[in-house]
């Protein structure tokens, strides 16, 4: 039977109406292009360890001087005298900034006393009363000890060149003294003043060894090595981007000297590579301590696992409004730039899809993602209302809305192992680094097309280790 073409006309309406009025297809939401703040890194610090033996120069200095004097001053009238004086190397102590450096020295005296000269008979002067004499540690007698001991106060110039000011303290003890009165002179007195050129002049040449020592090159390689950019697998790439350098007090253990290089820093993390040649070594800056690293980082969580966790949550959920059942069937979640998108396939007294749209919001407390001003898109709508009056109700967004919230506690942690993991590295050298990660939250959550950028702050300790 061949229908008129007014009849077929009403019968092709009648069939779009009543589709129409049991399925639901709006057009999806524009995406809106929305740019993603840059970071602003807060100065991080840096504290790296390190340890140098000082021996070395000390014992440069010992070497420069004679372990044995010896010297005489033969005097017509008063004092003469003959010594010997041998010293053992250094023991080395420390303690803060101040070396204490010992050693024990072996002494023998031999000498004598006139209390008037004068000249005999037309010849040379000559002592004119009985001379008195006296040996301590001389010839087959075991010589005498004394303990000779120097405080070196040791510090850094802004050229990162040691320096230290060593100075005989306390004065020279000795141990078993030479009881020797001669014309009111104590000759042991007399030889510690005798000795104090050739001592100060050991003083002096630990300073000149010292102040050889620079740890420029140290710090300059340390400089480089973490100023380089780092690829963190697939978070991005990391460059620590040092900023300033300062040096710690320092602190002796025997000849081992201790100290930090402090590093302030502004680390960036980037998803495409920076690298730019590190800028020179700065002077040194009055040290101040470390308050720990900070770091922000954009990780990504991609929709289709927040697709997956929201099916899980809502597929197969059932709404009854107005005696009309809504069944949600399976939902999507993606981004337009601005907002998440939550397109939800339905069945129940009328099918099709709908779409709802929310600005995401989290709870630094709870670490929970949650969508409280989910509701239709404005072209879900205006399709409702041309179609199904009856699902323009807040029940089902409601239903919906409660059953949608992700709480990023796992996400935290997985990330913090691995960001942790992956900034804890070898950089050569005898150069390594650890990271504790002591916190991380999100700061902000950017829902671009292709995926949901969370940015992170993290912060805790970055150590550096130097073998030196």
């Amino acid at each position: 039977m061949k229908l008129k073409p007014r009849l077929l006309y009403a019968l092709i309406l009648l069939i779009f109406t009543f589709y129409s009025c049991k399925t639901l297809k709006p057009l999806a939401p524009a995406n809106e292009q929305s740019a993603i703040p840059n970071i602003v890194q807060p100065v991080s610090n840096v504290e790296v360890p390190v340890s140098v033996d000082l021996k070395n120069y000390i014992v440069q200095a010992e070497n420069s001087v004679p372990l044995k004097f010896a010297d005489n001053q033969q005097a017509c009238q008063g004092l003469s005298y003959a010594y010997t004086f041998t010293r053992t190397p250094f023991t080395i102590t420390g303690s803060n900034n101040v070396a204490s450096l010992k050693f024990t020295g072996s002494y023998g005296i031999s000498a004598s006393y006139c209390a008037k000269c004068a000249a005999v008979f037309g010849s040379g002067p000559r002592c004119i009363v009985p001379t008195v004499s006296a040996q301590c540690g001389w010839g087959d007698e075991p010589q005498r000890r004394m303990v000779i001991s120097y405080q070196s106060t040791i510090s850094v110039m802004p050229d990162y060149h040691l320096r230290s000011k060593t100075v005989l303290f306390p004065a020279p003890k000795p141990i078993d003294r030479c009881n020797i009165l001669l014309g009111n002179i104590d000759v042991t007195d007399r030889l510690i003043q005798y000795l104090s050129g050739p001592l100060n002049d050991l003083g002096k040449q630990v300073d000149t060894k010292i102040a050889a020592y620079n740890i420029r090159p140290m710090v300059e390689q340390l400089w480089k090595n973490i100023a380089t950019e780092y690829k963190m697998e697939d978070i991005g790439y990391l460059s620590i981007n040092p900023q300033s350098v300062r040096l710690s007090s320092f602190n002796l253990s025997g000849s081992q000297l201790n100290f930090s290089v402090g590093l302030s820093a502004k680390p960036v993390v980037t998803t495409v590579s920076i690298a730019a040649p590190p800028k020179p070594l700065p002077n040194l800056t009055t040290y101040v301590p470390a308050k720990g690293f900070n770091v922000y980082l954009d990780l990504v969580e991609n929709y289709d696992h927040l697709t997956n966790m929201v099916n899980q949550q809502v597929a197969g959920q059932k709404t009854t409004v107005a005696g009309n059942e809504f069944i949600v069937d399976h939902a999507r979640v993606f981004g337009t730039g601005k907002q998440i998108v939550m397109q939800i396939d339905f069945s129940g007294s009328s099918t099709g899809t709908i779409y709802l749209v929310a600005t995401p919001t989290y709870d630094p407390v709870t670490h929970i993602l949650s969508f409280p001003d989910l509701s239709f898109d404005l072209q879900t709508k205006a399709w409702m209302l041309k179609v199904a009056k009856w699902m323009f109700n807040g029940k089902i967004v409601d239903a919906i809305r409660q059953k949608s919230a992700y709480n990023f506690t796992k996400f935290l942690a997985d990330s913090k192992n691995r960001i942790q993991k992956q900034m804890s590295r070898d950089y050569g050298n005898n150069i390594s680094s650890e990271v504790t990660i002591q916190d991380m939250d999100i700061q902000a959550i950017y829902p671009t097309v292709d995926k949901l950028v969370i940015r992170t702050l993290s912060n805790g300790q970055l150590k550096v280790k130097v073998v030196m």
